[in-house]
């Protein structure tokens, strides 16, 4: 270990790094173009808030602008007095070994004038709460410590400007504050610069910046501050330091002081990410404890996690076991940004111990491009593979993991089983010696290595011959066939019965009918030939169905929980214990089992009951999406009114609503593919075992192009914004893989519509189209739930109060129904969909099953 201690000027830093790791492939650099030299979209790129300005080229409006607001900062210090304020910092460390650590600490930061106030000199330092004595920061620290952040802020002061180069790069609305940004950066003949950095071998890096300026009152609202260039021998690569002010008000002394409300500070240096989140809060004048001194912020602090605090959050639910609740933050911190290997990995992580394996292997190979040589993740991906069969695969991840982390006594061992299984005895003992070697103590390694080398003593046993297995493909349809009366039609025979796939009629080779009352009884097997009839008896108290009730969380509202509550307890209470099993999930951002398989209705009487069930419409995000799209449109009526008023802030208000929707649509698209994600391993969950299965879907209905009421809200105000920011983006592969499972796994999906009878217009619009906007889309998420009804042979349930009437339905269903089974006569196991239809002799019956099957390719 070496260890570096520099400073900037003013600001501090103390940190520890490893020696010897180089930077991943992908790492930042600062080799990039200055901000004041940057054309729009380079800026952009480089700082995705300024996506809504409205730049503007010339620079006449330059000099006044930095005039008035040096004039106004030189003014604020030369009546600055000692300040104090409660600090909390979040430090965070994310190694490239994927290795992380984090915590927070509190303190007194204190802010006080020295010498000459005209040119910003001044003292800052923290102390510990309840005391007077400056904090120390040890070297062995590990972490990144700043100061000096209203210090910063003499770059725009008169003394200094001579000192840097500067831009006018536009104005942008944000948070509704209107102001002007300027962007600088230090000349290389710069000396006296306030925060100057030096590096151990005294050269410099220089610095470069932007400034948000409040277009009204002419003071600084935000500073960033980043490396403009590296230089040899400073151990960062990238810096960047982002500070938001707020006016705090100090009644006791009549004065407004522009105080830190928020800090961010992120480095990049060989081995890793340094990050560190400092929040002020409680400020007072230095020295006086009583709150007749206190100053009130005029602005409130922002308090939203940033992407690496996600990050953080989602690695320590990850660590403690929780990886279900992970999921949301760390697909949250790959929303905002997606070039996040970290993350990337670590929802691989929790997506494989919540079994969705497809997902977890998509976020590795992300990860790949990201980190290509990173051992953890590619001993991960071994494991991934091994699990889908794909053997080879699985080994040569196996061994670049090893190569990668010839330490790593896991990933040695990995690759010993996998080489045992193969029957390569010698690599899998050579791969367990390592492993036992590198971890002495364990108990479970060495007991491998040992069965491995008494396998390897063993006489070989003789080969023999395969044999091959011919499998003849059969489809089985289950039918529901009803009357005109709505009850279920008894009595069908096969030859009552023609199946088409795609078009073309096929032969029917096995036909079997179901009827099972809910008091248990027989059923009738049907064989081939249409007028022999065998009896099959079903043993008392046998399940012969499987009911899953799966309850949408994400997507409910919450004051639909208590007719859905109500329905369950009426349907349990008229259920007879002995020939079903019952399972309720609920299904959000993660899923959580309510009731595990029993076949006592009293049991599910009870889970539906208990206190439990209350919290589960907690998790319901649609309160804060509708609250989402009512700030939006309030947005959209502010910015209509700028322009119908030719205010100058009609354009940056504008030009900021585009991304404003963008962000609804990446929120929205988040949450929705992992409720898809968990609402597949649902009906993963049922395509096991030969006995029959139905599953209910109680939901709100969902949208599968995200972003769509933002979206059409803009346009429906801003017809001329329509084109170029959105692309109908249906989540089609997520969605179309449960439709897949479910209909070649014969499970049938009923949907019930919990909003029952509802008046979708829930935002009170003054333009006509916003309200058949919102109507359109919430029709819309209900022909979301028909799609995947139709598809699977379920019900779709809409437009009725009574959810009870949809659950009865669909137990009946379960319980009385035919099954057709054919060998199709186009075998062509394309991979591609094959429609089915079903018809009956009798055309006034009405007949249910799916829409088809998707044929397996080898």
């Amino acid at each position: 270990m070496w260890r570096v201690a520099f400073a900037l000027c003013r600001v501090a830093i103390v940190l520890t790094l490893a020696a010897g790791l180089a930077a991943p492939q992908g790492a930042q650099s600062t080799a990039n173009e200055p901000f004041i030299e940057c054309g729009s979209a380079e800026l952009v790129r480089a700082v995705p808030e300024l996506a809504g300005i409205q730049f503007d080229p010339k620079q006449d409006r330059l000099d006044a602008l930095l005039q008035a607001t040096g004039e106004n900062l030189e003014s604020t210090f030369a009546n600055f007095t000692g300040i104090s304020a409660a600090e909390e910092i979040h430090e965070m460390r994310f190694a490239d070994n994927l290795v992380g650590a984090s915590r927070v600490e509190r303190f007194r930061y204190i802010a006080q004038i020295l010498h000459d106030a005209t040119q910003g000199s001044m003292r800052e330092y923290r102390t510990e709460p309840g005391s007077k004595a400056p904090v120390e920061f040890a070297e062995q620290r590990n972490f990144l410590v700043l100061e000096h952040f209203i210090g910063l802020l003499s770059y725009l002061l008169p003394g200094y400007r001579e000192q840097s180069f500067f831009r006018y790069v536009g104005r942008i609305v944000t948070g509704g504050q209107d102001s002007f940004v300027v962007a600088f950066a230090q000349r290389r003949d710069g000396t006296g610069m306030p925060g100057y950095i030096s590096s151990p071998d005294g050269r410099s890096p220089l610095l470069q910046g932007l400034v948000w300026i409040d277009a009204a009152a002419n003071r600084i609202l935000r500073l960033r501050l980043d490396l403009l260039d590296h230089t040899d021998g400073f151990p960062l690569d990238t810096l960047t330091t982002d500070i938001s002010l707020a006016p705090v008000n100090f009644r006791s002394i009549q004065t407004v002081f522009l105080l830190p409300s928020q800090v961010t500070v992120h480095a990049r240096y060989a081995a890793g990410d340094l990050h560190t989140v400092h929040r002020y809060s409680d400020y007072r004048l230095a020295g006086a404890d009583d709150e007749s001194n206190a100053g009130l912020p005029t602005l409130a602090a922002g308090s939203a996690e940033d992407k690496w605090e996600l990050l953080a959050k989602g690695i320590a639910l990850v660590d403690d076991g929780k990886s279900g609740d992970a999921i949301v933050p760390l697909r949250e911190a790959l929303r905002l940004h997606p070039e996040m290997a970290y993350a990337r990995y670590y929802l691989a992580v929790a997506l494989h111990a919540t079994s969705d394996y497809s997902g977890a292997e998509a976020e590795l190979r992300e990860a790949l491009k990201l980190l290509p040589d990173s051992g953890p993740i590619h001993n991960l991906l071994g494991v991934l593979l091994f699990r889908r069969g794909d053997m080879q695969g699985s080994v040569a991840e196996f061994r670049r993991s090893t190569d990668l982390q010839p330490k790593d006594a896991v990933a040695r061992s990995n690759l010993g089983q996998i080489l045992e299984k193969l029957g390569d005895v010698k690599g899998a003992i050579e791969a367990y010696r390592t492993a036992a070697v590198l971890a002495p103590n364990d108990a479970k390694l060495r007991a491998k290595y040992e069965r491995a080398e008494r396998a390897s003593n063993t006489p070989p046993v003789p080969a023999v011959e395969a044999t091959i297995k011919v499998d003849v493909r059969q489809v089985l349809v289950p039918v529901i066939v009803t009357g005109d009366d709505g009850h279920h039609a008894t009595g069908l025979i096969q030859s009552d019965f023609k199946v088409f796939e795609n078009g073309v009629e096929q032969k029917i080779s096995g036909f079997s009918v179901e009827n099972i009352g809910a008091d248990g009884g027989s059923a009738a097997l049907r064989t081939s030939e249409p007028n022999t009839v065998t009896e099959r008896t079903t043993p008392k108290n046998a399940p012969q169905r499987t009911y899953l009730i799966c309850i949408d969380t994400l997507h409910a509202a919450f004051e639909n929980q208590v007719h859905v509550r109500d329905a369950l307890e009426k349907l349990f209470r008229e259920e007879h214990a002995g020939d079903s099993r019952y399972i309720v999930i609920a299904v959000g951002v993660t899923a959580q089992l309510v009731l595990d398989a029993t076949s006592d209705p009293q049991a599910a009487l009870g889970a539906v009951e208990s206190k439990d069930f209350e919290k589960l419409f907690l998790a319901s995000k649609k309160q804060s999406m509708e609250t989402d799209l009512r700030m939006f449109q309030g947005l959209l009526e502010d910015a209509r009114n700028a322009c119908r008023s030719n205010d100058p802030s009609c354009g940056p208000r504008k030009n900021q609503l585009p991304f404003q929707a963008g962000t609804i649509a990446a929120s929205e698209r988040s949450e929705n593919t992992a409720f898809l994600s968990q609402l597949r391993s649902s009906v993963q969950v049922l395509s096991h075992g030969n006995e029959r299965h139905t599953m209910i879907l109680i939901s709100d209905g969902f949208q599968l192009v995200p972003g769509t009421e933002a979206y059409e809200l803009l346009e429906a105000y801003f017809p001329d914004l329509s084109g170029g920011f959105h692309t109908v983006d249906r989540m089609q592969d997520d969605f179309q893989s449960i439709l897949r499972l479910a209909a070649n796994s014969n499970i049938p999906i009923y949907t019930i519509d919990a909003r029952g009878l509802y008046t979708p217009e829930f935002l009170k619009a003054s333009a006509g189209r916003s309200v058949m906007t919102l109507s359109r889309s919430a029709q819309e998420a209900g022909d979301v739930l028909h799609e995947i009804a139709a598809a699977t042979g379920g019900t779709a349930f809409q437009g009725s109060n009574d959810i009870l009437m949809g659950l009865e339905r669909a137990f009946a269903d379960g319980r009385e129904y035919y099954t057709l089974a054919y060998v199709p006569s186009n075998s062509n196991a394309d991979g591609k969909f094959h429609a089915i239809s079903v018809q009956v002799r009798n055309r006034n019956m009405a007949v249910r099953a799916k829409r088809g099957y998707w044929a397996k390719s080898n």
